[in-house]
């Protein structure tokens, strides 16, 4: 289980279908409605038509899909060629957007559908997949061509079955970090509009106060973890 892993996920219901269907003109053995970002521990980071970027469990996706997924990871992963952490805060980045609507368009910085955001991810970490294309021009039919003919990827389904195993006995354990980790990243996003509102009220006061305003930007600028809202993200 490592930040960077792909979830393919076979969605129920028509919707899904649809979705399969018209991804045929990409890949004709299109078999994946949905793709998800690892963030280590059984937690995922996806987009969704209702909630945007949000956090997810293996164990919930494990249900609604009705046990069809599949997992894989890029062999530079598999490898030990690059950082996972590195990969963990690029998808992070991402957190709360809205859902883009538009599939396949031109993109923007404020919004993903589920495969742009895993080509979103990669990309900030400097990692190209599926030859470069643009995230915004990348589908889960992608990603099951990848998973398909395992060039550059390998399937890690089989390790991932068995911490499903584990988060089945020890639910509350991983929901607890998956609920603490959204609600620490969901508060900052709140936040965010009142410490601008500060900053730019020291900003545009006394000299004392502007240079208060810079050492704070300079300390805020120094934080490990960014967010595609706050400007010196």
């Amino acid at each position: 289980m490592l930040p960077g892993d792909v979830l393919l996920v076979t969605g129920e219901g028509k919707l899904s279908s649809s979705l399969i269907a018209a991804q045929k003109v990409i890949y004709p053995n299109v078999s994946s409605s949905h793709v998800e970002f690892s963030l280590g521990d059984g937690i995922f980071i996806h987009s969704t038509n209702d909630k945007g970027v949000h956090l997810t469990l293996l164990v919930d996706e494990d249900e609604a899909c009705n046990h069809k997924w599949r997992v894989i990871r890029h062999k530079s992963i598999a490898e030990a060629c690059l950082d996972t952490e590195k990969l963990q805060k690029a998808a992070i980045y991402f957190y709360a957007q809205d859902y883009n609507k538009v599939f396949m368009g031109s993109g923007n910085d404020s919004s993903s559908f589920c495969s742009e955001l895993v080509a979103k991810a990669y990309a900030r970490a400097e990692l190209e997949v599926i030859g470069g294309k643009p995230p915004s021009k990348v589908t889960p039919a992608h990603f099951d061509k990848e998973a398909d003919n395992l060039d550059d990827w390998v399937d890690v389904t089989e390790e991932y079955q068995k911490i499903l195993a584990d988060m089945k006995e020890n639910d509350f354990m991983y929901r607890m970090a998956a609920s603490t980790l959204s609600a620490v990243m969901t508060r900052r996003k709140a936040h965010e509009p009142f410490r601008q509102e500060i900053l730019e009220r020291f900003e545009s006061g006394s000299n004392e106060n502007k240079e208060i305003a810079k050492k704070m930007k300079e300390m805020l600028a120094e934080r490990e973890l960014k967010y595609w809202h706050e400007k010196d993200g």
